[in-house]
Order: structure tokens, then C-alpha cells, then sequence
């Protein structure tokens, strides 16, 4: 799997997660932005915080539990570098979308 640039062009992007279940789907966020929001249609999904790695399974990472049609919006502190965030489902196939918001 390869990590999905969002840009300030493309600022919201849908994804169809792993078909291995629980692992993480990185999605690099702009440094401008302030906040993202994670929703997930048809299943549960998790937010992995820090020490995600790109088509890793997830193991000991700190993470938060998004249930499916609530979105979830993630505060992101201003930055001059991009953000990293992991997405990952228990069930495989879970398609997400990711949206950024900038200041």
C-alpha cells in the first residue's frame, strides 16, 4: 500500500482500506491544516495516532475507535511539515474518507 497525499487541491479523499484486516492505511496531511475528519460508511475504523507504519498491522499503537456513519474530527497542531495519520478496520475492505480542513 502507498501512503495518500492530500493537498489543498484534493482535500478530501475516499479509501478502500486493506483487504487484510487491521492494517494501517497512512494518508499525509498538509501542514496547514487544522483539522481533519475520519468517517467510515460501512464499518468501524480506528485512528491511529503515532508510530504508525504504512501497510504495518496494528500491534501496540495508540488508537481510537471511529464507529461507522460518525464522523470523527482530529485536531492537527500547526506545522511547517505534513502530518501523518493511519487508518486501519478489523474488517476487511472498509472504505474511509478522510477530509482536510485548513485555517
Amino acid at each position: 500500500m502507498a501512503a495518500i497525499t492530500l493537498t489543498a487541491e484534493a482535500v478530501s479523499k475516499k479509501a478502500t482500506l486493506s483487504a487484510t484486516p487491521n492494517t494501517m492505511q497512512e494518508f499525509i496531511v498538509p501542514g496547514s491544516a487544522r483539522r481533519v475528519q475520519i468517517e467510515s460508511t460501512t464499518n468501524s475504523c480506528l485512528l491511529i495516532y503515532t508510530g504508525g507504519t504504512d501497510a504495518a498491522v496494528v500491534s501496540a499503537e495508540v488508537t481510537r475507535t471511529i464507529a461507522a456513519d460518525s464522523p470523527f474530527w482530529y485536531p492537527l497542531p500547526a506545522s511547517k511539515q505534513t502530518h501523518s495519520i493511519w487508518v486501519a478496520s478489523a474488517v476487511a475492505s472498509t472504505v474511509v474518507t478522510v477530509e482536510v480542513y485548513e485555517a
